[in-house]
């Protein structure tokens, strides 16, 4: 190779790293829209909702790539039957892209309510993420506190009920919540053994979602945590 050969091939290395490092540098620049954000602003037409961190994705490549898929609840009065009830529609979103700094602010919520809103106009944002249900727990219409302290809904309520599953909500774990939600923070349902209910890290993924749970594990353990490299997949997409 000649001497004006090496010259222009280094040259052309210099210019595909200088191109690689303004792609970069405009890539993290660009602030990407918080999907949960534009959705709530299209959900407010309903008198009540709620949007649920269903799963997280981590593709890896240079530019990692990062993506939530959300479950979506909303809620409208009806007549039924003579008379006033709430009819229930549910929908899961696609995969949906976003940045690093967007899929950080999610990270910790699978599972979990990061915005909601209840028929007497009271809003949860991302700061207060909630295990989906707590927001109709204490509320006279929907239900009853029951024997040993645990909250029941009534019948017709059953759709609440189920975003719950098998767990039940007691006092002093709706005490905690509503102290959580009061200070602005997220509220992971009661701590057993030092570990939480819900949430990417509690026992209740790790019994619904067990191979996810593992890879966030691992993840963790090895420091790298859901928004850095990793040559492996996170979320459902590459198995529950």
């Amino acid at each position: 190779m000649t001497q004006s050969q090496d010259s222009r091939r280094g040259a052309l290395v210099a210019a595909r790293f200088a191109l690689t490092i303004l792609l970069f540098s405009t890539a993290c620049g660009q602030p990407t829209p918080d999907p949960v954000q534009k959705i709530v602003k299209d959900l407010e037409r309903y008198p009540e909702y709620s949007v649920v961190i269903e799963d997280l994705n981590v593709e890896d490549g240079f530019f990692p790539d990062y993506s939530l898929r959300l479950a979506l609840t909303t809620a409208a009065g009806q007549r039924l039957d003579d008379r006033d009830t709430l009819v229930f529609d549910e929908r899961v979103t696609d995969w949906i892209p976003v940045s690093e700094g967007v899929f950080s602010r999610y990270q910790h919520y699978l599972g979990m309510v990061v915005a909601s809103r209840t028929l007497d106009g009271q809003r949860s944002s991302p700061g207060q993420a909630h295990p989906p249900g707590y927001q109709y727990v204490g509320n006279s219409q929907y239900g009853q506190w029951g024997g040993g302290g645990f909250w029941q809904f009534y019948g017709q309520y059953a759709f609440m009920s189920s975003m719950l599953g098998s767990h039940r909500v007691g006092r002093g774990d709706y005490d905690n919540y509503r102290s959580n939600r009061e200070r602005g923070r997220p509220h992971y349902g009661p701590v057993s053994n030092g570990r939480q209910t819900f949430g990417t890290a509690g026992t209740r993924t790790q019994t619904t979602k067990p191979a996810f749970y593992q890879r966030h594990r691992q993840r963790t353990a090895s420091g790298r945590g859901f928004t850095s490299r990793s040559s492996s997949r996170s979320g459902s997409r590459s198995g529950k």
